[in-house]
């Protein structure tokens, strides 16, 4: 991993661009960013609603299957 993000500034958080769960790359450096706390919330806020459109969409679509 970089230099850029083996040190913490304060008040900053290491972050993944595209989470794990929608394919992301844990291992790659690329996908890290340090931002504000207040910048986390939003990009949380942001990956759990697409998650969940994601989740929803798979289910109507398993449903449709179904019938």
């Amino acid at each position: 991993m970089s230099d850029r993000l083996n040190t913490r500034p304060q008040g900053m958080e290491l972050v993944e661009i595209t989470p794990v769960i929608v394919g992301g790359d844990p291992s790659d450096s690329q996908n890290k960013i340090m931002v504000t706390r207040q910048q986390h919330f939003e990009m949380v806020r942001y990956w759990n609603r697409v998650i969940s459109d994601l989740r929803s969409e798979s289910l109507r679509a398993l449903n449709y299957e179904l019938r």
